[in-house]
């Protein structure tokens, strides 16, 4: 029986729901009012637009994030690397989530649910679901006045929004720079905390909500510079069932 190591499965929780993390760490606050409008100005500063991001994020029940690497670095030995991944989130703790991994050099599907501190993951060569315990507690990430929401103070260089679109969708598109350090949680580090992160964001005009979100650089150990990983966020506060499998 091929037996993982606690390690996999930290690793595995915190790189599927960076779909959750990222937004947050480069001032994308997450969808949480499909409906609400935007209240922005018709041409917004970063700094409204960002504010707006903050209060949008506290209203938002469920959402759906599709993230895809491109580029990807060799991986080094012992490391899991994501390929791509798509899953749902209920809030305040709740996520299950299909992604793809390089495993020993061939790619695996896997699956996770996430329930407050309780994960459930399936195993890459049986496909049985296992239980771990303790390893992440989803509120650490989406609680506004605690999780990764507070990163966006450490965003660097903000940039002016400009108009564009993604998916057909009117957009607000900003840009700036994030040190690898401050990823390093969730990462597992291994790069130099020096290194910046290019990221790019495209948020509703609509609503003020984020559809897009492309980060670029060495975040991870066997990363590339020009690695970029590219979220894509849809259907706001769809309803959304996320329960414990049948071992």
């Amino acid at each position: 029986m091929f037996t993982l190591r606690i390690s996999f499965y930290r690793l595995l929780s915190f790189s599927v729901l960076c779909l959750l993390n990222a937004l947050i760490l480069t001032a994308c606050a997450l969808p949480w009012n499909h409906h609400t409008a935007s209240t922005l100005p018709a041409t917004p500063t970063a700094q409204q637009l960002l504010a707006t991001l903050q209060k949008n994020f506290r209203n938002v029940s469920t959402f759906h994030v599709v993230m895809q690497v491109q580029n990807p670095g060799q991986a080094v030995q012992d490391q899991v690397q994501i390929r791509s991944a798509n899953g749902d989130v209920s809030m305040p703790d709740k996520v299950k989530a299909q992604a793809t991994v390089m495993l020993s050099g061939q790619p695996v599907t896997i699956n996770l649910i996430s329930i407050g501190a309780n994960q459930f993951i399936t195993d890459p060569v049986t496909g049985q679901w296992r239980i771990v315990k303790g390893v992440l507690d989803p509120r650490t990430l989406t609680n506004p006045n605690t999780g990764l929401l507070s990163l966006i103070g450490k965003l660097r260089n903000v940039s002016r929004p400009v108009s564009d679109s993604t998916n057909g969708t009117p957009c607000w598109r900003i840009t700036g720079q994030l040190a690898a350090k401050d990823l390093a949680f969730f990462t597992g580090g291994g790069v130099s905390p020096t290194t910046m992160l290019k990221t790019s964001a495209c948020v509703g005009k609509a609503d003020a909500l984020p559809y897009q979100l492309v980060v670029t650089g060495q975040a991870a150990r066997g990363d590339l510079a020009q690695t970029a990983r590219t979220f894509l966020l849809s259907r706001y506060n769809e309803s959304v069932t996320i329960q414990a499998p049948q071992l």
